[in-house]
């Protein structure tokens, strides 16, 4: 009791999310594992068998979506984590590190469905890039019968994934390099000789891997199970598995439930098994590599390398301009034959359609982002001060084993554990609520808000509440007076995080809200599977809008308060 005496209350926080995140994911497990053995009593299944691992080993085109899934997730994992330790190495520091520094915000509101709707607009045979050079260098005429969307390989999958990851593993990266003491090394390196990028592959690059490694094992667990970029982007005869095992849970025939659950679980091992292998290659590739960091050459064979990551991060900010551009010019097209560059009729008549048919997805999809972006930054601020008051006063640290708790919903194909909470809910009668819809939400707001404010929060200086406690003021009037006002910037673009992953939430809302919630995300991937690129393009824009628009409220809103006190004072 001492100990909790001198921690005060906030260590309710880190408790609280350890032991609701571990009971809900648990629940969630079991709840699939059971109807994967045959035992589902509401459908009249309960003899324990292995009909539904049979039923789904046998299942037409299984090996060919195992395959495709495989392919997509593991070369999604490999370009990412390889592209992102490269630029590093090359340009931290330099003008394309802090111009994509800038716009690293903007990119990461982008949801991931709306992207895949603009990069399948571009590279289609139809697409933009193609019209831009016909007829005139290709000679086209009419759209080519090329397969560059949707192939049956995943390629246009995984590289959509890839532009669409690397912003987050960057985003982690600037966080821990914080961590490191990056000038002096490169400097006491320079000094014996070495190449910068030496510095960075022999040295700085093994430091930095152990504060990312949850988020890579993150990147391999949402490539091999995404479903919406899946949809849009990945093969649909057969399509991933993730992809399959949704349209097995969704279909008439409750039977199929029994295939998708043992679908699920395959996945999850595809997921286990493939962060395993990883974490030995790891350790395969220190135990490989230990004789060339110490061999004491002076000169880098990668940084030959530098201009090809050039233009690969210089494509990857092209494609997602070029994505968002592209939306905007189909949802004001009336007429755009091919091969024109541009539409010939434009018109703003499907924006008042759209705005109008949107209302409602729309409000839900702001008050769900809302009350999970809240309540997530509320518990993420609580674990934080909790970290504080016990280094403060040395005294037990509940945070220390969080990080895992935080990671394990990311850790978890979505379908895997999400299937068995709906089938929970519906045993204890709360699917369909709107609370449960906000806390399936919030099982992915918080990991993604407690990454990005962590490292602020934790690096203040506490002299300034040090002073402010001298003067007798009580604990909170210290923390929303003194402290809160001065990271009001980080709190806020945690906040507009944590509000955009809301928002690109498919599964849980699919799933958890038991039809009864459309949001605009859902009627997004809906739409994409239909013939008219002009509403989907509306859609879209509006889903993306809503990200963007909490981010300008998050960048502008300390700018207006810091002037206004300005004003005030003067």
């Amino acid at each position: 009791m001492a100990h909790l005496k001198g921690q005060g209350k906030t260590f309710i926080f880190p408790v609280f999310i350890m032991g609701s995140f571990c009971i809900t994911i648990l629940a969630g497990l079991l709840g699939t594992l059971l109807p994967s053995l045959n035992y589902l009593p509401v459908i009249g299944h309960t003899q324990i068998s292995l009909k539904p691992w049979l039923d789904f080993f046998s299942y037409p085109g299984i090996k060919t979506s195992i395959r495709v899934t495989l392919f997509s997730g593991l070369a999604t994992s490999f370009g990412v984590v390889s592209l992102a330790f490269l630029f590093i190495s090359f340009f931290y520091g330099n003008a394309l590190w802090k111009f994509f520094e800038k716009i690293l915000s903007p990119v990461l509101s982008i949801p991931h469905a709306a992207f895949a709707i603009g990069f399948g607009f571009l590279i289609a045979p139809s697409g933009w890039l193609v019209r831009m050079v016909s007829p005139g260098m290709t000679g086209f005429v009419y759209p080519p019968d090329w397969v560059f969307l949707n192939d049956p390989e995943g390629v246009s999958l995984a590289i959509g994934l890839v532009i669409k990851e690397f912003p987050f593993l960057i985003m982690v990266a600037m966080g821990a390099l914080g961590q490191l003491e990056i000038e002096k090394t490169i400097l006491a390196g320079k000094a014996l000789g070495y190449q910068k990028e030496q510095v960075w592959l022999k040295i700085l690059i093994p430091r930095l891997y152990p504060h990312l490694r949850l988020s890579i094992f993150a990147i391999i667990a949402y490539s091999l199970s995404v479903v919406d970029m899946a949809i849009i982007l990945g093969p649909s005869s057969p399509p991933t598995l993730a992809v399959l095992i949704l349209k097995w849970f969704n279909d008439p025939d409750v039977n199929f439930k029994l295939m998708a659950a043992a679908g699920s679980l395959f996945l999850f091992s595809m997921v286990g098994l493939s962060i395993l292998f990883v974490f030995f290659m790891e350790r395969a590739v220190c135990f490989f590599l230990r004789f060339r960091i110490t061999n004491g050459k002076r000169r880098s064979f990668p940084a030959r390398f530098k201009s090809i990551v050039f233009f690969m991060v210089a494509g990857i900010i092209f494609f997602t301009g070029a994505a968002s551009v592209v939306l905007v010019i189909w949802s004001v097209t009336w007429r755009w034959q091919f091969p024109d560059v541009f539409p010939i009729v434009w018109t703003l008549k499907l924006w008042a359609k759209g705005l109008a048919s949107s209302f409602d997805p729309v409000m839900t999809t702001v008050i769900t982002g809302m009350a999970s972006a809240f309540i997530g930054l509320v518990l993420t601020i609580g674990c934080l001060e909790h970290d504080a008051d016990s280094k403060k006063n040395q005294t037990l640290n509940y945070n220390t084993y969080i990080h895992y708790f935080l990671y394990l919903p990311l850790l978890i194909p979505q379908i895997t554990f999400m299937a068995g909470i709906q089938l929970s809910l519906v045993i204890l009668g709360m699917d369909g609520y709107w609370i449960t819809l906000v806390w399936s939400h919030l099982l992915f707001v918080l990991p993604y808000m407690f990454i990005s404010l962590s490292a602020t929060y934790r690096a203040y200086d506490t002299r300034f509440t040090d002073q402010a406690m001298l003067l007798k003021r009580s604990y909170p009037s210290v923390l929303f007076r003194v402290k809160l006002p001065m990271l009001l910037k980080p709190v806020l673009f945690s906040f507009a995080i944590g509000f955009c992953v809301s928002v690109a939430q498919y599964i849980p809302t699919m799933l958890v809200g038991a039809g009864r919630f459309s949001t605009i995300t859902t009627q997004v991937v809906n739409l994409a599977s239909g013939s008219d690129r002009r509403a989907i393009a509306v859609y879209a824009l509006i889903q993306q809008s809503l990200a963007m628009i909490i981010y300008a409220v998050a960048v502008i809103s300390p700018k207006i308060l810091y002037y206004n006190k300005k004003g005030m004072q003067v």
